[in-house]
């Protein structure tokens, strides 16, 4: 065959497969949608099945992992095959593979030879939480009812609930409880619990064995707050973690017989993200950072009778969430020392660890160990929690004209916070795929780049970063590294350099909203609750960044987010308010006011009979001409009123799933939005996991 024809050959060979590709590409988009949008997995499943047999190889593969994970969600053995044939057919595809691997490792082996090491899934569901332990022989755990804030037990065995308070739910009373452990032979509980009618955090104790009321062992006036840790084998005293009113924690002891504290040691600034009682009742493992915040986490051993401290785990990465074996001879933690998350245990004698970390189980992904039972099964949570993506939907008239689709196909479940630049050209969003990250998207080419953040961003309800007027820096909200408190940064999007604007302490950690005036100079944000005894509910703050001026606009209310109209002379806020005169435990009403920017009387534009939880922070923002407000009602639809006031005006705008960070584009003809989704949490038992380790 001449050069000449055969040119010609691969010149038609290429025409022909570009359309494919797109059309590949294209039926991929539609899949997420069916997946993500629509919550139709079974058709998602198919569609994803079209584009792995059309589609180039990392397109294929991405397909086919989608498919393994909608699969996977409707309790599918598929599952497994299909991330299998990943591993084996796609070995060039090396972040796709990994994924798979991750996905492989949390599943039961289907081998029928010989297994060291076994997993089982005994409970799933919307209201698997992560705050309690199992007993000792692992028939029980206690968890915190997420549909109703209620404490309950679950037989594990049976797969029977029994609800050990009955409060009528949220909305009813606006009490719940927060954490708790149980006795190893399951007869006593000492849990959190928050009373709403007087705004105290209490630690409580119940008998499971009988019906008697709770006791009330220690009672606390916001902003204090404390979780326990762990009960002693004798049940005389409760091992908890206590938040001062000054930011600081403790590790104490509270006694069952008259509620006294004693308090064991000072954390400054510190909280533990997990912590762990020995089965004699003598040491308190828990992990903290090791210096400044985000620095990496080490495992401590503190001796409940005062004695000393001790550190049983330390290293280059978070080593964090220990848990004893039965016997007290080890403690079993997560940490990425390796370079992804794993299972690791250090050898425990007399308080101290006698050897170096050695891994147990590798790759176990996001895991949460929750205690191990006296058969030497660690039970742990994989936690479903939410999807997180952006959505865009083209407008006319301040109405959705057309159907929500993804935004972003290099961040799928792992993106929030869409903020357009005030020039329109791109738009800015969060990466929580690993460390969360800056992106900036190209509105009219698509490219996306990434920008990292200074450490120990804090990202409240999912709020994202807001431009300053130059189009080329943002602000953001930082954990302070020095101790209690965060910082308000500037950040500049085409070089990374960050600015520290403005330090505060007071409500550091409840600050549920910021936003940025149009013209760069003033950062408004929500406080709920403070350390100072006049604005102890909340407040809503002003700082002028030139003058270097703190200035509280509003205070002793509940705040819950806050938006400034684009003209900038004017902030809308959405806050909860007590319930009518004799309808208290029955709903609490959420209002939406507005107000000028620089104080004195607000406006109420809309009042709603109930406020929906966590759902509606951040979900509040103006239209581009200042008039109106838009905001997410009960329904979970998103709404908007005038400013002035008025009837309500649905925006056409349906999604499954929480509704956050409303945007429209300066030209009115596209909104962005984020939604989060959540999936079923799942507990398991990884059995047969520490053979030859003791």
């Amino acid at each position: 065959m001449k050069k000449t024809t055969l040119a010609i050959v691969i010149a038609i060979a290429m025409a022909s497969a570009s359309p494919g590709a797109q059309d590949a590409e294209r039926l991929f988009k539609l899949a997420m949608n069916t997946e993500l949008v629509e919550g139709n997995l079974r058709a998602a499943i198919e569609q994803y099945r079209k584009v792995s047999e059309s589609a180039p190889r990392p397109l294929a593969a991405r397909a086919l992992l989608r498919m393994a994970e909608s699969y996977q969600k409707l309790g599918a053995l598929e599952a497994r095959a299909v991330y299998e044939r990943i591993v084996r057919e796609f070995g060039d595809q090396r972040d796709t593979v990994a994924a798979a691997r991750t996905r492989l490792s949390a599943m039961r082996p289907a081998s029928n030879g010989p297994i060291v090491q076994t997993t089982r899934r005994i409970w799933a569901g919307t209201d698997v939480g992560t705050g309690g332990i199992p007993t000792g022989d692992g028939r029980y755990l206690t968890f915190t009812n997420g549909a109703t804030g209620d404490l309950a037990m679950r037989d594990l065995t049976t797969g029977t609930t029994r609800p050990l308070t009955d409060t009528g739910g949220w909305v009813a009373s606006g009490d719940y409880s927060n954490r708790s452990v149980i006795s190893s032979d399951g007869r006593l509980v000492a849990y959190h619990w928050f009373v709403d009618q007087d705004r105290s955090e209490q630690l409580r104790l119940i008998t499971t064995t009988d019906s008697t009321v709770p006791r009330v062992l220690l009672k606390l006036p916001r902003p204090e707050y404390l979780e326990p840790f762990g009960l002693t084998p004798d049940g005389g005293h409760v091992v908890v973690v206590r938040w001062l009113a000054d930011t600081t924690r403790q590790i104490g002891i509270v006694s069952t017989k008259d509620g006294s504290y004693r308090s064991l040691k000072s954390l400054e600034w510190r909280s533990p993200r997990g912590a762990n009682l020995s089965p004699d009742g003598r040491h308190l493992a828990y992990d903290i950072p090791a210096g400044d915040a985000g620095s990496p986490r080490d495992i401590f051993l503190v001796a409940l009778d005062g004695s000393g401290e001790t550190i049983a785990a330390s290293g280059p990465g978070d080593d964090a969430m220990p848990v004893w074996t039965a016997d007290g001879s080890r403690l079993v933690f997560v940490s990425n020392r390796g370079g992804t998350q794993s299972l690791w245990s250090v050898s425990i004698e007399n308080g101290r660890a006698t050897g170096l970390p050695v891994l147990v189980k590798a790759n176990t992904g996001p895991i949460w160990p929750l205690g191990i039972t006296k058969a030497g099964s660690l039970y742990y949570v994989v936690a479903g929690g939410q999807r997180q993506n952006i959505y865009s939907a083209p407008l006319e008239g301040l109405k959705a004209t057309g159907s929500p689709s993804l935004i972003t196909e290099q961040f799928v479940d792992f993106s929030t916070g869409p903020s357009w630049s005030p020039d329109g050209q791109l738009l800015a969003f969060l990466s929580l795929r690993n460390r969360p990250t800056l992106v900036i998207r190209s509105v009219g080419t698509g490219a996306e780049r990434t920008v990292q953040l200074p450490q120990g961003l804090h990202i409240p309800f999912q709020a994202g970063p807001r431009w300053f007027p130059d189009s080329r820096s943002v602000l953001v909200l930082v954990n302070d590294a020095q101790g209690p408190g965060r910082a308000f940064y500037r950040v500049n999007t085409e070089t990374g350099s960050a600015e520290q604007l403005h330090r505060f302490t007071r409500g550091a950690t409840s600050s549920s909203s910021f936003v940025l005036s149009p013209d760069g100079r003033s950062i408004f944000w929500c406080v709920q609750s403070t350390t100072d005894e006049v604005a102890a509910s909340g407040m809503l703050m002003r700082y002028d960044i030139a003058e270097a001026r703190e200035t509280v606009l509003k205070q002793g209310e509940w705040f819950i987010t806050v938006a400034i109209s684009p003209d900038g002379t004017r902030l809308a806020y959405l806050k909860s308010v007590p319930p009518d005169e004799g309808r208290r435990g029955k709903e609490a009403p959420s209002v939406i006011e507005v107000l000028s920017v620089t104080g004195g009387e607000a406006r109420q534009v809309h009042r709603d009979p109930v406020w929906m939880s966590g759902h509606r922070y951040n979900t509040l923002a103006w239209t581009p001409d200042s008039q109106s407000v838009m905001f997410v009602r009960d329904d979970g639809l998103l709404w908007r009123i005038n400013a002035a006031g008025g009837e309500l005006q649905q925006m056409g705008i349906t999604v499954k799933g929480r509704l956050k960070n409303p945007s429209i584009h300066p030209d009115g003809k596209q909104i962005v939005f984020s939604i989060a989704q959540t999936d079923d949490n799942e507990v398991w038992a990884l059995e047969n996991f520490l053979p030859g380790l003791n």
